[in-house]
């Protein structure tokens, strides 16, 4: 009886996950199994799936980056500051696990629910959250890429981060989307706001956090055939910090334009371009370091100036087992006060990397990295890296 109890307290606990596939790339697509077959106690109306992938990343440094698991070009240091000792490092923190259920509701027809979680949270070797939504007719409710984001031109990279402009940010929204035509979406979202504003003490040192009164509002319209893809997509936000006890806002937004091109023996053509202003957070590379907006000296904040992209191209091989894909892009940010010490960073990146496809779900590849930077004091520094991946997916 014990037994039997444990078993139904479980798959309650699976039903809240879902058999979505919401991945990065094509390599890190992975295949439900389901759990729940009809002999069982649970409702047909119910389907579960789990699903994962094990990815060991390996990283050999020649110079700049030792302390970085991802290719981060904005932190490349400069001047009498670069590193050139040589590391090399191996870590599975990058695997995931994925849960999922699907339910057939009578009232409001499928629900889908998706889970998915990797071990790259805050420490050594932390579990975090990446996914955790319902989609529900033409709603998604929880945590779910932005729609500032397109999923669909991430290149298939081995670093985690991939292009430095690329904008993978996950965050809680409620987002609608509509059919317009038949080969052609929009979507409206609303995403909590996480501004992320530098702290200069030579300006204002008495900046500091507050709440935040308004939502981040994204929108995107998508358009894809057998051609493949384009999106237009936009952000606003209003960004809120405090300085002697009185509120500052700004005005802050950008755009962002991606697709993809399907060429001839599968191959891809991926792009993606982004601009604006306050919205470095949203690009992969600058997230976390303060590169929304900084305090101005008159009681106000200015938003930073940043726009950058990049170009990918996927190829097959004539074995058709062998992959390989090729990265180019650029960064920049800028802003007009001399105390900020990176406040005209200029940084290109190139990838190239070869996959061999071993199985349906094994993949193994290396990957060739290279960046450079110019700061604001015109010092420039640069990194380079290889690194090397098994991957397999279940």
């Amino acid at each position: 009886m014990k037994t039997s109890l444990y078993k139904i307290q479980l798959l309650l606990v699976l039903l809240f996950c879902s058999p979505a596939l919401i991945a990065q790339s094509d390599l890190s697509k992975s295949k439900g199994k389901d759990l729940i077959k009809h002999d069982t106690l649970v409702s047909s109306k119910f389907k579960v799936s789990i699903g994962g992938q094990l990815k060991l990343n390996g990283i050999y440094d020649f110079n700049a980056l030792q302390n970085h698991e991802a290719f981060n070009v904005p932190s490349i240091p400069t001047g009498s500051h670069e590193d050139e000792t040589a590391r090399f490092s191996m870590g599975i923190r990058q695997s995931r696990l994925k849960l999922g259920a699907t339910y057939n509701s009578e009232s409001v027809g499928p629900v889908n629910c998706f889970f998915e979680g990797d071990f790259f949270g805050q420490g050594t070797f932390n579990f975090r959250v990446r996914h955790f939504h319902l989609d529900i007719k033409s709603f998604r409710i929880g945590q779910s890429w932005s729609l500032f984001t397109d999923e669909d031109v991430w290149p298939d990279v081995i670093d985690f981060d991939g292009p430095p402009t690329g904008v993978w940010v996950r965050s809680a929204q409620v987002r609608y989307t509509k059919q317009l035509k038949e080969h052609i979406k929009w979507a409206f979202a609303i995403e909590t706001p996480r501004p992320d504003i530098r702290q200069v003490a030579d300006i204002d040192s008495t900046l500091t956090e507050t709440y935040q009164g308004f939502p981040d509002l994204t929108t995107h319209i998508n358009a894809r055939g057998d051609w493949g893809h384009a999106q237009l997509a936009l952000v606003y936000r209003r960004l809120n910090y405090k300085s002697n006890s009185k509120t500052l806002s700004s005005n802050a937004g950008g755009v962002a334009l991606s697709g993809h091109l399907n060429l001839a023996q599968n191959d891809k053509f991926l792009f993606q371009a982004a601009a604006g202003t306050g919205i470095a957070s949203y690009l992969v590379s600058f997230g976390g370091g303060g590169y929304d907006a900084i305090p101005a000296g008159d009681g106000s904040l200015q938003n930073l100036p940043i726009y950058g992209g990049y170009a990918a191209y996927e190829h097959w091989w004539q074995a058709s087992k062998l992959k390989s894909t090729f990265v180019a892009g650029v960064t920049h940010l800028e802003a007009d006060l001399d105390q900020f010490d990176r406040n005209r960073s200029t940084g290109k990146f190139y990838s190239g990397n070869l996959f061999w496809m071993i199985d349906e779900n094994i993949t193994t590849g290396v990957e060739a990295q290279y960046g450079n930077v110019e700061d604001f004091y015109y010092e420039k520094g640069d990194a380079a890296r290889l690194q090397f991946m098994v991957l397999f997916n279940f």
